[in-house]
């Protein structure tokens, strides 16, 4: 190595006649983006049992959480606080912000849609709710929020249908496999 100075700072250079050193690249692994990585998480959610889900489960949801946005996730964090302190005029004020901000986040419409329910808004929720669907139709938990409004109303046919759809992206899900067994039993007693 040749010491070279420049404005105070040491340099240190490689010789000419050095020989090159021995320097091993590791193969270059694929990148996957966010949208594929979260189909391959729910491809596997599909298949996998109780157990296996919950890890799955926890990855999906957050990667469905990430807006890309530090506004919108600012929002989301604020509306999630207000949630939990109770407080469901801040948290439906906060996700109706993001639903105007970004009105292609499905998380932002499904939250929102939480709220609505939770104020027996029932037009507003379904709405909302469609929406998050419409926006990303493998979303399992607007399904379930969906065939609670729609069990709760009484319509046990088409809640039983939101239920089925639920399961087909999350087949281990218990409570929806609960809520559904209870409906196909009430069902059939009715037809008795």
């Amino acid at each position: 190595m040749t010491p070279i100075f420049l404005s105070g700072l040491l340099l240190l250079t490689a010789a000419q006649d050095a020989p090159e050193a021995d320097v091993q690249i590791a193969p270059q692994t694929e990148f996957q983006t966010p949208e594929e990585r979260l189909t391959e998480r729910l491809n596997a959610l599909a298949e996998a049992g109780p157990r296996e889900a919950a890890p799955l489960v926890d990855e999906i949801h957050a990667l469905w959480a990430h807006s890309g946005s530090d506004t919108i996730s600012l929002l989301m964090d604020r509306g999630r606080a207000a949630e939990q302190a109770e407080n469901a005029d801040i948290a439906a004020r906060m996700y109706d912000h993001v639903t105007q901000l970004d009105p292609d986040f499905a998380e932002g419409w499904l939250a929102a849609g939480r709220m609505a329910a939770q104020a027996e808004d029932w037009g507003y929720a379904l709405e909302t709710l469609n929406t998050a669907l419409t926006l990303e139709p493998r979303r399992y938990d607007a399904y379930l929020t969906i065939a609670r409004l729609l069990e709760r109303a009484n319509e046990i046919e088409a809640a039983l249908e939101a239920y089925e759809d639920a399961l087909a992206i999350y087949p281990a899900h218990e409570a929806a496999t609960e809520a559904r067994d209870r409906l196909l039993a009430l069902q059939s007693g009715r037809a008795l």
